[in-house]
């Protein structure tokens, strides 16, 4: 397989070919990319005759529900899963508790991937971890059918914003018509993942719009705590509001913070070709890739915001 060293693609093939009982995991605050290649991996696994334990920590956001497998989606494994299989998730903190199991295989496109397991898996040059698992399903003796075919159709639209980020490539929009071709929905996938958004989320993104913020081509936005409740907004990101904030024609950065409970700050950071966000958000213990990142930081929320800003701004009259 190009991007992925063979012998370790054998080595996850044996791992999963003789476990009877898989928990398949992916990060907190799951995208689309994290719950497309988690539905896909954990239904083609099933179809195999495994026991899959589909794992997200914080739950499955409501956009998503139409996937196939959605509602088998649990927030912690069940006694007796013998293998953790994580995707789309760079560091192992990104997790949650996922009880006692420790990451066999590693499946992953993020760069700043801390290689956290026996067996990491991971190709940066990939658009989502869903392409990676375009390739890497039938290279582990696991087949594509319909319903796996629009979860991986998912975890592209998402992470590539509907094929409209640098990262999106001829091989990739080949893939995808493959995906079609065995049965995924393009226009369906498109549009109840990237345009639907509910009264609450939209009601959020305008308590955030109303705060919006410029500096020297850094646009940002702060959500508290007490917004999300005004909102009604039950989810503890953004909202998608970060992309947003991206295509402000003014922007060469734009970042968005969203208080968490327990004194801690989600940052989220978008950025233009020439500035590099994932090296900013490695400096604050987080990491992405060069045109997306984030980092969760603990202590006072106006804090973070000005040390986070003064260090964006810092780092684009760097690149000026």
């Amino acid at each position: 397989m190009a991007g992925l060293p063979r012998a370790d693609v054998l080595r996850a093939r044996r791992r999963l070919a003789t476990a009877r009982h898989v928990a398949v995991v992916s990060h907190e605050r799951p995208d689309g990319d994290a719950v497309g290649s988690l539905l896909a991996l954990s239904l083609a696994l099933r179809a195999a005759g495994k026991r899959v334990d589909a794992i997200l920590p914080d739950g499955l956001p409501s956009r998503f529900r139409f996937l196939p497998g959605a509602s088998t989606v649990v927030r912690a494994p069940t006694a007796g899963a013998e293998l953790l299989v994580t995707v789309d998730c760079s560091t192992v903190e990104r997790l949650g508790p996922p009880g006692e199991l420790e990451a066999a295989i590693n499946i992953d496109h993020h760069p700043t991937n801390t290689l956290f397991a026996p067996i990491n898996l991971i190709d940066p040059r990939a658009a989502a971890t869903a392409e990676i698992l375009m390739d890497l399903l039938p290279a582990l003796g696991l087949a594509i059918d319909a319903d796996i075919a629009t979860n991986l159709l998912a975890g592209m639209v998402t992470d590539t914003i509907g094929f409209r980020t640098v990262s999106t490539t001829p091989r990739l929009l080949r893939l995808a018509a493959g995906l079609m071709e065995r049965g995924a929905p393009l226009a369906e996938v498109y549009d109840r993942a990237l345009n639907q958004h509910n009264l609450p989320a939209l009601r959020y993104w305008g308590l955030g719009l109303g705060k919006l913020e410029e500096r020297r081509g850094v646009v940002w936005s702060s959500l508290r705590l007490d917004d999300r409740r005004a909102a009604g907004y039950r989810g503890n990101d953004d909202a998608d509001l970060i992309n947003l904030l991206g295509t402000i024609e003014e922007a060469r950065v734009a970042v968005v913070f969203v208080e968490q409970a327990g004194g801690r700050t989600k940052v989220s950071w978008r950025s233009r070709e020439g500035v590099n966000v994932a090296r900013l958000a490695e400096g604050f213990g987080g990491g992405g890739h060069d045109l997306a990142a984030g980092a969760m930081l603990g202590g006072e929320h106006e804090t973070i915001v000005q040390a986070v800003i003064e260090a964006t701004l810092a780092a684009l009259e760097g690149t000026a």
